[in-house]
Order: structure tokens, then sequence, then C-alpha cells
């Protein structure tokens, strides 16, 4: 109903208690859903970071020249690789639940692997791999755009920009889901728009301060430079909100595993890569020796520099590990939950990133420097988050009408893991997709 106080609507619990069964003790612990957190904002963090650090490292290609790893279609392919080890996870579970069914016999029943439900085996392999076709080259396109766009900009910019899925996402549920907005929720995509603007500012007259005072012309260059990596970034997050509203209807209708799902893009984002990505980027005109993005200059690159191998399997182990960290908690994450880590992964990466400059080597290529603008961008960051709460109906502003419903919970899909706030749902007091602590128990 329409308040006339600000509210802040919290979720009942982020830390329930677990009994565990079997123990005549009755001693109960602590849930694991803590140290999944954890571990997704961890392994978040050090995804961003580990993908900076690689594009600002130098090694030798085909010309023997010394030059930046700038090779943002590589990253993308590197995602995938760490997909396909969360399907491999997969694969070791259902393995390990059939082998708990045929010891349990006909008195038994091994619990489902996160919420996969028994009419979930009626749909045959093929038929997931093929419907899932359709997210993953959302999610590759997505990624990247997004990774030409992280080439040219800092880490905490391009964190942040990601806040714009929202508004892609909302507007997409209402045109092609037909979800219902209120005026709260408009509210709230307003002000994300106006925090991505201000961050984007911040950005545009950073780059400028930071230049030397006499060359104007490097200066212009450095402002297009950023101008193009926010442009890309956001290209990058249509894409990313089509793949959200894609999977949100898939997985609402089919209730296909999500880790199979994650596994499964892998799967397709590698083959696309390897038969479409790479060589039209090879095809097409470019300043990587003619190309593109030369995927042989590339190999030589990796091979010349052995940090930028270890970086690359830090990032594998670090992806794979956050996804499906992910996928463990994302039935019992609610819209705060999701915004409090999101938000506190900018803010790590943004304060690591100072750090480094300021403490570590300020020649560092993923430092970052306190400008006299970054009080714009500090203040972007934080409307961008009053917007996010205010979109999802957590910080209730007086003078607007709020439904009773309980908070949208996001649904358990791979896209949802990098939507700080969950997709409007219809059915939101339909709780059967939620990941309980008990489910958590069982597996």
């Amino acid at each position: 109903q329409g308040s006339s106080r600000w509210a802040l609507q919290w979720p009942h619990t982020l830390f329930p208690t677990v009994n565990l069964t079997g123990l005549s003790t009755g001693i109960s612990t602590m849930s694991p859903i803590p140290l999944y957190i954890l571990g997704m904002v961890m392994f978040g963090c050090l995804n961003t970071e580990t993908t900076k650090i690689q594009f600002t490292l130098e090694s030798r290609g085909i010309d023997g020249q010394l030059k930046p790893f700038h090779k943002p279609w590589q990253a993308v392919f590197t995602m995938f690789l760490a997909m396909d080890v969360v399907l491999i996870y997969h694969v070791l579970g259902t393995r390990r639940r059939t082998l708990a069914v045929d010891a349990a016999g006909s008195n038994g029943r091994a619990a489902p692997l996160l919420g996969a439900e028994a009419e979930e085996l009626e749909l045959t392999g093929c038929r997931r791999f093929m419907i899932v076709s359709v997210p993953a080259m959302f999610d590759l396109l997505g990624t990247g755009f997004g990774m030409i766009g992280f080439v040219y900009l800092p880490a905490s910019i391009n964190q942040m920009l990601r806040g714009s899925t929202i508004v892609f996402s909302s507007i997409f549920s209402v045109l092609f889901l037909g979800k219902r907005m209120l005026c709260y929720n408009w509210l709230g995509v307003v002000l994300c728009i106006v925090g991505i603007s201000l961050v984007g500012l911040s950005n545009v007259l950073a780059a400028e301060h930071l230049q030397p005072a006499s060359p104007s012309a490097a200066s212009s260059s450095a402002s297009a430079n950023v101008a193009f990596g926010m442009s890309m970034n956001l290209l990058g997050q249509v894409f990313a909100a089509s793949q959200i509203i894609t999977e949100e209807k898939m997985l609402k209708s089919l209730k296909i595993p999500p880790m199979q799902v994650v596994g499964y893009e892998g799967v397709w984002g590698t083959i696309l890569m390897i038969c479409i990505v790479f060589p039209v980027n090879y095809l097409l005109p470019g300043e990587d020796n003619g190309s593109n993005e030369n995927a042989y200059d590339t190999y030589l690159m990796l091979c010349n520099n052995h940090r930028l191998l270890c970086l690359i399997c830090l990032y594998i182990f670090s992806c794979s590990t956050y996804n499906i960290a992910g996928m463990m908690v994302t039935g019992s994450l609610s819209a705060v939950h999701r915004t409090m880590l999101e938000a506190s992964r900018t803010m790590v990466i943004w304060a690591l990133n100072l750090f480094v400059h300021y403490f570590v080597d300020p020649t560092a290529g993923f430092g970052e420097a306190w400008t006299p603008y970054s009080y714009i961008q500090l203040a972007g960051f934080v409307v961008v988050i009053f917007g996010q709460t205010v979109y999802g109906g957590l910080l209730r502003v007086p003078g607007f009408t709020y439904d009773d419903a309980k908070l949208p919970v996001p649904a358990q899909s791979p896209g949802s893991l990098y939507s700080p706030v969950a997709l409007l749902r219809d059915d939101r007091d339909d709780d059967k997709d939620v990941l309980t602590a008990e489910d958590l128990e069982k597996l």
C-alpha cells in the first residue's frame, strides 16, 4: 500500500541453521551458504582482476615486438573453458547421485541436485543441449563486447557499468515476458540510468585529467578510447540482459538443472569460438598483424610469457569455482543479497586497485589513481546501488504503492549471476524453485 515512511524490507535470514541428520547428539551446524557467498565475492573479484592484468601484460607475437596482450576474444574463450569445467562437475555430481539411487534401491531416494526434479530427467540430453544454444550465443556476444570495452576501462568502472543490465533486463522483461512494473520499479530504473551516467562522466573527465597537459591530441585519444570502451560495455549489457531473459523463459518452462545450463553454454561457446569467432576475427582487417584478432599471434604471446599462461589457468579455476558457488546459492539469495554482493565486489575491486596504485606500484596497468572526479564516480556508484534497492522494492519510498508480494528471487540461471537484482516475477508466492537450507544439507 501507499507508504508515508522510508522502509527497508529485509529478508528473513542469510545464515540459516541446519540440523545434521543422523547424529544422535543433535548438534546443529552453520549452513554452507555463507562459504558459498564468500566464494562468490572472492572469486568474482579474482575473475575481474586476472582479466584486467592479462590485458596489461606484454609479450612477443608474430612480429617479435613487445606489445600488450589486448586479446578480448581470447578472454571470452577462456571464460567458456571455465564453464566447460562446470559441466564436468555436473556430470560427476549426477553420476554420484545415480549411484546413490542404485545403492538405496526401491527403499531410498537421493536428493535432487540443485533443484533438479524428477521430470527433468525425461528431457533428452540432445534437446537440452540444443535449447541452450540460444542463451549461449547471447552470452558470447555480451561477454565479447564487454571484454572489448574492458581493454579500455579501469576495472572499477567496468564493474559499475554492469549495473546497466538492470535497465535493459527490466525493459525486456516487460516487452517479452509480460512482466508488470510499478512506479517504484521505473523510479529505480531512472536512478540507475542517472548513476551510470555519473560513472561514465567521471571516467571521461578522469581520462583527460590523467593525460599530460601539453599534448591535446593524446588527451583527445584517451577520451575517445574511454568513450569507445563504455559504448562496448553497454552494448555487452544489452546482450547480457537478453541472455537473462532467455534463460528466465527457458528455465521456467523446461526446468533444466542450472549447472547443466552453465556447462552446455560453455560447450556451445567453445564450439562457436573455434568454428566461427576466431576465423572471422582472423579474416576481418585490423591492427593485430593485419587481423582484428590473430589467434596464432595469441598462441605465440602465451608461449613467450608464462605469466600469461598462469593467469589464464588461474582464471579458469576462479571462474569455474565462481559459477559453482553461484549455482549453489542462487535460489537462496534474495534481491537484497544480490545487491549487497555486487556492491561489495565492486568496492573490493576499487579499493584493491587504489591500494596497488598508491602502495605497490604506481606504474601497474591495473592500478587506479584517485582523481578529483573520483567523487563523481563514487556518487554515481551510490546512486546505482540506491536505484537497485528501489527497483527491487527493498527500499520503500514514501508516496509509492507497493504490492504485498515477497521479494523477488533470482532465477537459477548463469545469466542471473551477473544481475544485481532479480527480474520481476508474476509468481512471487511460488517457492518451489527456491533452494532451501534443507536441500543444501541433503546435497
